[in-house]
């Protein structure tokens, strides 16, 4: 699916932001991408950095904060968000570094989903965090593509249809969708 939603006819440079355990990151480098991938946690990026070894792929991880990351304008052919909107206090601060770090022509693909409905993915962030997050419960596509559009972004385009079956247990709405830097 990632392979399709990069629409690449040769190697890019991708940048994963909110890499997590590099879940994204992993896949791009497999397919032969160069891979930088970025999260706020040392533990996620000790993990992603630990998979990727193990996977036998080159990508390189840092710590760093979204709003924060140490990458120039324009070094991206592809930026990837998987699943981590929903966990920032600004997403649109996300979509516009993602837009910010696009080359011209180049593609964002995020994927999120409504996690409230599936008592096995919802947050268990305390209280006080919770209501700093603007987007806590989740979020749907159609919300996902005016966010998409006001940080500048066009051509959007849906893949979730290439999954055989949702990878979520639970029946969580999820959609992954591609955007091109206009």
């Amino acid at each position: 699916m990632l392979q399709a939603a990069f629409e690449a006819d040769g190697p890019r440079d991708v940048v994963d932001l909110g890499s997590g355990t590099g879940a994204c990151a992993l896949i791009a480098a497999g397919l032969g991408h160069r891979v930088r991938g970025y999260d706020a946690a040392p533990g996620m990026v000790a993990a992603a950095r630990a998979a990727a070894r193990a996977a036998g792929v080159e990508a390189a991880f840092e710590t760093a904060l979204i709003a924060d990351i140490p990458a120039e304008d324009g070094c991206a052919d592809i930026v990837t968000l998987r699943n981590v909107l929903w966990t920032l206090e600004q997403p649109m601060q996300a979509l516009r570094t993602a837009h910010r770090l696009l080359r011209p022509g180049g593609r964002l693909v995020v994927s999120d989903g409504l996690w409230s409905v599936a008592p096995r993915y919802r947050s268990t962030y305390a209280a006080e965090l919770a209501a700093r997050l603007p987007l806590h419960e989740g979020l749907t596509e159609p919300q996902m593509r005016l966010m998409l559009e006001e940080a500048g972004f066009s051509a959007l385009r849906a893949w979730q249809q290439l999954f055989p079956a949702s990878p979520y247990a639970g029946d969580v709405p999820f959609f992954v969708l591609s955007a091109g830097k206009g």
